[in-house]
């Protein structure tokens, strides 16, 4: 009785947190949409490392499509995720509770200690985009600003 009742609850537990996942799409009004590599207009290197990124403000004009080359050069996994800071802030708390969550999505790269990744994102909107890191423990300090100047 009381491993079936650990199994349901584990069950229950990966469901809803697929079911997040699956609900949890970044929020392309505000931020943008994913980028084409032929379209690429710039490239940024950015360096994540234990609980910083750097830079962590990045200026680009509005129609931009921007290569990411984020290369974690830290002891840690880390992820770098463009959102606005509200839906940073959801999925932080998600990863709180389910820290080997994986994802794939279009906005987010996920890292080992060495390893280095490309995101390509198109900023369509001038404004400010955010970006962090949702893994736990990493979120209040691993944080950047792209401000999207107008055309």
């Amino acid at each position: 009785m009381k491993k079936s009742l650990i199994v349901s609850f584990s069950i229950l537990c990966l469901g809803s947190a697929m079911t997040y996942a699956a609900e949890q799409h970044y929020s392309n009004a505000a931020i943008g949409k994913p980028g084409v590599l032929e379209n690429v207009t710039r490239t940024v290197e950015i360096e994540a490392y234990e609980n910083r990124f750097s830079p962590s403000e990045i200026t680009v004009r509005q129609g931009d499509t921007v290569r990411f080359i984020v290369r974690n050069t830290g002891e840690k996994k880390h992820e770098m995720m463009i959102d606005t800071m509200q839906h940073l802030r959801e999925h932080a708390k998600m990863m709180r509770l389910h820290a080997h969550m994986e994802h794939n999505e279009p906005n987010q790269v996920t890292l080992a200690p060495g390893e280095q990744k490309e995101l390509i994102w198109q900023f369509t909107h001038a404004g400010v985009v955010d970006f962090a890191c949702p893994m736990p423990g990493h979120f209040k300090g691993m944080r950047g600003k792209i401000i999207v100047e107008e055309k």
